[in-house]
């Protein structure tokens, strides 16, 4: 049956949450900023049930037979009227497992937020990347993506 894309709904929550655990695990190693909280699992969980709820949102999930090898979440932001293109398609998380990348997963589960923009009159996509993700910088640009914008953060004592 292969690989099979769809839109997430409350029932997969709890197989996206380990997924989920992995990409923070993978951030958290390229910067502690990104450590999650220890009660991650009940928020992560309702703040998706929460986005699920939303017409402005979108979870997908990438299912291998009955396991959560993948899922991505995009949501709709509306910019002020002085803006020429005030509707933004923004893209929190798009994760793999790492034994199904390379082989489309990514891909089509962004294939899919993008469908689901195009619907909605986004014309804009933003994402952000972790500035020293080796692994994701290639994989959007090979999208056409591009760097328009730099994010900087500073901790305060």
């Amino acid at each position: 049956m292969g690989v099979q894309i769809r839109r997430a709904t409350a029932r997969d929550i709890k197989a996206i949450l380990p997924v989920w655990g992995e990409l923070a695990s993978y951030h958290a190693a390229l910067d502690p900023a990104f450590s999650p909280a220890p009660n991650w699992p009940q928020e992560y969980g309702a703040y998706l049930r929460t986005l699920m709820s939303r017409d402005d949102a979108l979870a997908v999930v990438a299912r291998d037979a009955d396991e959560v090898i993948g899922y991505a979440v995009g949501r709709i932001s509306t910019l002020p009227p002085f803006f020429e293109h005030r509707y933004r398609g923004y893209i929190h998380d798009v994760f793999t497992k790492e034994q199904f990348r390379r082989t489309g997963v990514g891909r089509r589960l962004v294939e899919e937020l993008f469908a689901w923009f195009r619907l909605h009159g986004v014309s804009v996509i933003e994402l952000t990347v972790a500035a020293n993700n080796t692994d994701a910088l290639p994989f959007w640009e090979r999208l056409g993506f591009q760097t328009y914008m730099h994010q900087m953060k500073r901790a305060l004592s």
